[in-house]
């Protein structure tokens, strides 16, 4: 499902844009979705059904993330999908765009606002961080482990708990045999391969980077983060020149799964720029 672009060093990314006629031929700004980690980019379009029409809006899966290519001998790293985002955008005609990115996808987003600012409208990151600690590092070696087994069920027990608020896991009877039913066609080897793209964050100094960006930023924190708890998104937002920092109460980390209609109320205030 889905179009495949054929990035400059060979490796093909699953993508979809969704552009009206009454666009094809002007300057409207398109809304772009990156992903978290082990996110495909369909569940984005939850949250879409209300903006399609009135804006042009990309999806598209990392490479190594779920049916884009995963090649070994190719880079996987938060610089290369910044390259091939670039390369996307650029495939398209897309020479500014708002971008919405949870977790990983915000932490790509950063570091594509740090390299290419040009393309930034405006950006809002859920649930991200700049940096990694040790704790955070232990947590993604235990997801690392867990893909390795290429089991589900085993997989999805290595982060539930770092990734779901209590609540929200105690109001299912069986949260890791559904999530895990819908992994059929996961990539567990590209997983692992993220996860240690995600390690090695802290050599690009995100942090202190972003203090110079002159696009508006929105962060969003949730208040039971047990993987990239709120402290890390206010720090993000205690380093920018423009931006908001909004915590959603009572969610875990996946708050885009918990929260979905205030994650959507968000995102559609943010692309329609009602903030203004």
């Amino acid at each position: 499902m889905g179009n495949t672009f054929i990035t400059s060093d060979g490796v093909g990314i699953k993508y979809e844009y969704y552009i009206t006629k009454a666009f094809e031929h002007t300057n409207k700004i398109p809304l772009v979705f990156l992903n978290g980690i082990f996110m495909h980019y369909e569940s984005w379009k939850l949250f879409t059904k209300d903006i399609s029409e009135k804006m042009p809006l990309l999806f598209h899966n990392f490479r190594c993330q779920w049916d884009s290519d995963c090649e070994e001998t190719k880079e996987c790293s938060f610089e290369r999908h910044v390259q091939d985002l670039k390369e996307l955008l650029d495939h398209l005609g897309i020479k500014k765009a708002k971008f919405v990115g949870t977790s990983y996808g915000g932490e790509v987003a950063m570091l594509f606002g740090v390299f290419y600012p040009q393309y930034i409208e405006s950006m809002m990151i859920i649930t991200s961080t700049a940096r990694t600690d040790k704790v955070m590092e232990s947590k993604a070696m235990r997801w690392k482990d867990g893909a390795k087994t290429r089991n589900p069920e085993s997989f999805v027990h290595s982060w539930l708990t770092d990734v779901y608020s209590e609540k929200y896991i105690n109001s299912f009877d069986n949260l890791v045999q559904i999530i895990s039913s819908r992994l059929n066609g996961f990539n567990y080897r590209g997983a692992e391969r993220l996860i240690d793209a995600f390690l090695n964050l802290n050599s690009y100094d995100l942090l202190n980077r972003i203090k110079d960006v002159e696009f508006p930023l929105v962060v969003v924190s949730a208040e039971f983060d047990r993987i990239k708890p709120k402290s890390f998104s206010q720090e993000i937002h205690n380093s920018l020149k423009k931006g908001v920092h909004i915590t959603i109460p009572d969610s875990g980390h996946a708050v885009v799964v918990e929260k979905p209609k205030e994650i959507g109320w968000l995102i559609r205030n943010f692309a329609f720029d009602f903030w203004k």
